[in-house]
Formats: structure tokens, C-alpha cells, sequence
């Protein structure tokens, strides 16, 4: 199932067959051993769908964006977010509530008899994507392509030691686009233990190896140990392979003891 991408995408990226899925249909089966992940196109959310799903609570944080755009990008996330969990959970959209654990990681409020829907999303563009699991920590970052960043000032920020070596040692074509490939990486690691991007990224070392879609690390180090209650002890990543141009990471917890490497079921949701 797995394959490289183009060299322009610089490292080892697993790819999918990403079935279209009708909001219409059964919902895919979500396991303990299964994550599922959902790319959507904003421009295939209509505007009834958007005004009907996004309810006032989503409006009213939506207000405080001042980009006129990103507002607009941040109502459709929120929309195509109740509309996969209301068909996960069977409860109605208007009835699901969402919280924030004390790092600030969003979560589902709803009794759901016991179990967790874990959920994250990114945006990027006119393009979302969201990763779904059980009872499993996850984070999952995107950058549609393409994107022109600061590549060298980036790399003495946001890198280690060791992966300032492997990127520095790439053409300069390709410099951006790894870079970003990079980034993903950090943010999905961040977004997965609930901190975003508000840790020391160049401690946690994610991109010295360019040959391997996946990855592994731990948190040893990165937190004060009275902090560390409700983290994840390990954590996996894979560079994902999209159906449209862009470059995607997503992290999530497993448990190296039971070999615990999910299933991961890739779908273009329609509405």
C-alpha cells in the first residue's frame, strides 16, 4: 500500500487509496486498532450545509478572526467536524459539545457509554483533513502546496542538531518543501499531546532520517514530571501521502510493548 511519493516531497511518505465516501452511506467501522482519516474539500461544502451545521458557539469564536477567509476556512472545519462525529456517534450535530482538556487539546463532552472519540484537524487552503480514533491520541497537521516559507531561519529555530544535518544536506530546490514536510511533523507531534506548537520544537527530534515514512519518539524530557499525567508515554508518525498537492504528519499514541501499530483507513468525504 505504501509508496514514494516524487522527490519534491522529500521523504519517504506513505500513500493511500483514498476512496470517495458519501456522507449518505454506513460509516466505516472505528476500532481500537483503526484510525481513520477524512480529506475534505471545502469547496464541496455548500452553503446551506455550513449555515445549518455550524451552530452559534462555532459562529461566535469564528467572529474573534478577523481574516474575512480564514474565518470562512474555520467555519467549514467546524462544519465537516460535526457532520463525521454525528455520523460516528448517531447523535445529532446540534447535540454534540466539544471542551478543552487543560492544555487547551479539544475534545468530545458527550457520553458516548464508556468510549472516546478522539478526533483532530487541519486546514490549509480550501482543504481540510481530519484524523479519527478510539481511545487513541492523535494529532495531524497539513500544508497545501504550494507555499513559500523562510526555510533557513525556520531550520535554526525549529530543528535539531540532527535534523539540521539531514535537511542542510539536500539540493536547495528542495529546501522549502522539506522544510514544510518538517514542520508538519512538530505541529502533529505538538497538536497529539495537546500543546501545539507551544514547546521547545527544536528539542524533540522528528525529521534525521528522510528514508522512513515512519517515526517514533517519546516525551522524555520535554515536560516537568508533574506535568506528564494524561500524556502518551510513546508516540508514532507517518508523512502522509495526499490526494492533492500537499505535504501531512500524523502522530499518534501506541503501545510499543503490544506492538500497537494502527490500521489506517484513508477517505474523501462528500456532502
Amino acid at each position: 500500500m505504501s509508496e514514494s511519493l516524487p522527490l519534491t516531497n522529500v521523504v519517504s511518505t506513505l500513500s493511500y487509496n483514498w476512496s470517495a465516501w458519501d456522507c449518505d452511506r454506513l460509516m466505516p467501522e472505528l476500532s481500537h486498532h483503526s484510525i481513520h482519516l477524512w480529506a475534505f474539500d471545502m469547496a464541496n461544502l455548500a452553503s446551506d450545509i455550513l449555515d445549518d451545521s455550524t451552530l452559534e458557539v462555532d459562529r461566535s469564536r469564528a467572529a474573534r478572526i478577523i481574516d474575512q477567509e480564514k474565518r470562512k476556512l474555520y467555519l467549514g472545519g467546524r462544519a465537516g467536524l460535526r457532520i463525521l462525529l454525528s455520523r460516528y456517534t448517531g447523535l445529532n450535530y446540534k447535540t454534540l459539545r466539544f471542551g478543552y482538556g487543560h492544555r487547551g487539546k479539544p475534545l468530545l463532552l458527550n457520553d458516548l457509554d464508556g468510549a472516546t472519540i478522539d478526533f483532530n484537524y487541519t486546514l490549509s487552503k480550501n482543504k481540510v483533513l481530519y484524523a479519527v480514533s478510539l481511545d487513541r491520541q492523535l494529532g495531524v497537521d497539513m500544508e497545501v502546496l504550494p507555499r513559500s516559507i523562510n526555510a533557513n531561519l525556520m531550520a535554526e529555530r525549529k530543528l535539531t542538531a540532527a535534523e539540521q544535518c539531514a535537511w542542510r544536506g539536500l539540493p536547495s530546490t528542495l529546501s522549502n518543501d522539506s522544510m514544510l514536510c518538517c514542520w508538519t511533523r512538530k505541529e502533529a507531534y505538538g497538536k497529539t499531546i495537546g500543546v501545539g506548537i507551544r514547546f521547545n520544537l527544536a528539542q524533540v527530534n522528528l525529521f534525521d532520517r528522510l528514508d522512513r515514512s515512519h517515526w517514533q519518539t517519546d516525551l522524555t524530557g520535554l515536560f516537568e514530571h508533574t506535568d506528564q499525567e494524561g500524556m502518551p508515554a510513546f508516540l508514532e508518525g507517518v508523512q502522509l501521502g495526499l490526494p492533492f498537492d500537499a505535504v501531512a504528519s500524523l502522530m499518534y499514541e501506541i503501545d510499543i510493548c503490544m506492538g500497537d501499530r494502527p490500521t489506517i483507513r484513508a477517505m474523501q468525504l462528500t456532502v
